[in-house]
């Protein structure tokens, strides 16, 4: 345990960012009456910049921040995926969130579930998707939480407990999305994601140099201490990599809280720019992976692989720097987490609540998201601090559910024998397979990622059914969104 003295300064810079947060947040909506799109989708108003930090701030989280560096520590090379699936999911996104954007404003989408039960014409296929999109980002969000209690404890000089962390950290989100909604995240989401970037880049980068001269002897060192590092080998080999690759490629706009995100956009054109900037910050998780493997080439036992990031910075600098650290990786796991509860708060209000009560109005339902939020951000806290799993496995669990929507949200947007018989056989079919797989076999057939194979029978099965069924009769409607 640190003295008080040593620890007052990194103590003192991590509770004042999260004060600052939690006082940005709040303002951003504290004066103003929300109708469920401005709360949701910030009236689909956001800008470049606001749009740019909002999503870089919910797709670079504790994950990107402790995770990667965790399994670059722990594994070595496996954890490249994580590099090479960004170039798919961009390229992808590129071309179908304009499809997303056509859609949400046409119709008024405000969640995830609003796309689908506009393409399907089904309320029970846009509840299946809200249920999938809450079950699996449950452990998304449990994830940020348990990222953040090891940022705060070990940024704290161990001064403030990893349990404490997720509490201080859960309150803070609650309160200021609770408050302002889409529009709260945006604004503190600019603070976060340019907190994130100048640490990555500032402090972590510097790391290998620090302690070995440099990237090279980083991997000399390396290549002598712990061999398996540097390669692919079972069961983490190649087919594992590309697998997972896939899965997390294709299945990265399948999260529901990127659909509001997509809807904010004030117009087309800012969201194409978005998406040709998005790589150039994605580049911030290369200084993470090399932070994790410079720990495993000092040879440092740790107890938690997840705090290797968060170790290197404490054996390279003074104990300042580890609170500034400390504050961007609340950073990360904040602009996340905040994103996350919102997301799921929009769909159990606007695609569960309203099967029970379908006359709801606007009003009611912002008051059901708001009573949403702190719903999830309780459950989602009491995971964290009772039922933790390493932070990679969390999310790939995550990824291996949400990414059974694929089928039907993108062949849904040409194919008109597309129907909601044959998305929602689809999507449960490729659930089915996940469940048998992760839990009963509990081992990757032939080394493929248990998600991909939920994914490959998924395809079969909503081609079938839609060959054996008549085509969907509101695909016209639908397709005058791109008119």
């Amino acid at each position: 345990m640190a003295s008080l003295s040593s620890a007052a300064v990194p103590v003192a810079i991590i509770l004042g960012w999260v004060i600052l947060s939690l006082v940005i947040g709040v303002l951003a909506g504290i004066k103003r009456k929300f109708t469920l799109e401005g709360y949701l989708v910030s009236g689909r108003s956001l800008g470049l910049i606001f749009l740019y930090v909002l999503m870089a701030g919910e797709i670079y989280s504790a994950y990107a921040f402790l995770g990667t560096g965790g399994w670059a520590y722990s594994y070595g090379m496996p954890i490249m995926y994580a590099i090479g699936y960004g170039a798919l999911a961009y390229a992808f996104g590129y071309f179908y969130a304009k499809y997303v954007w056509k859609v949400g404003k046409y119709f008024k989408c405000v969640t995830q579930a609003d796309y689908f039960h506009v393409r399907y014409n089904s309320r029970a296929l846009a509840a299946l998707v809200a249920l999938i999109g809450i079950v699996f980002n449950v452990p998304y969000l449990q994830l940020q939480l348990q990222g953040l209690g090891y940022i705060v404890n070990v940024g704290s000089l161990n001064t403030i407990s990893i349990k404490a962390g997720i509490v201080i950290g859960m309150v803070i989100m609650m309160i200021y999305v609770y408050t302002s909604g889409l529009r709260g995240i945006s604004w503190t989401n600019l603070l976060q994601a340019s907190l994130m970037f100048i640490v990555a880049w500032a402090i972590l980068f510097a790391v290998p140099f620090k302690q070995f001269g440099g990237v090279g002897n980083l991997f000399k060192t390396l290549i002598q201490v712990k061999p398996d590092h540097v390669v692919l080998h079972p069961p983490l080999g190649i087919a594992w990599y590309v697998s997972t690759l896939i899965l997390c490629g294709l299945g990265f706009f399948m999260y529901p809280q990127m659909y509001p995100s997509i809807y904010s956009a004030r117009d087309l054109k800012i969201l194409k720019k978005n998406y040709t900037l998005l790589p150039l910050y994605s580049l911030f998780m290369i200084p993470v992976i090399l932070a994790g493997l410079t720990v495993a080439a000092m040879g440092i036992k740790l107890g938690a692989p997840d705090e290797a990031v968060l170790k290197a910075v404490e054996v390279s600098y003074s104990s300042w720097v580890l609170g500034i650290v400390g504050a961007g990786g609340f950073a990360a796991a904040a602009s996340t987490a905040s994103a996350i509860i919102l997301t799921l708060a929009g769909l159990l209000s606007k695609n569960l609540y309203t099967i029970i009560k379908p006359t709801a109005s606007d009003k009611e339902l912002v008051l059901a998201s708001r009573i949403s939020v702190i719903l999830f951000g309780v459950t989602a806290m009491v995971l964290a601090l009772f039922a933790p799993g390493r932070l990679v496995a969390l999310l790939l669990l995550a990824y291996s559910g949400i990414t059974q929507m694929f089928p039907a949200a993108v062949l849904g947007i040409f194919w008109k024998r597309m129907n909601k018989y044959s998305a929602g056989a689809g999507m449960i079919a490729g659930l089915i397979t996940v469940t048998i797989i992760k839990f009963g076999l509990k081992r990757n057939p032939l080394g493929i990622h248990f998600g991909l194979w939920g994914l490959l029978v998924n395809f079969i099965v909503t081609i079938i059914v839609a060959y054996a069924t008549k085509p969907d009769e509101n695909f016209e409607k639908f397709r005058e969104a791109f008119a």
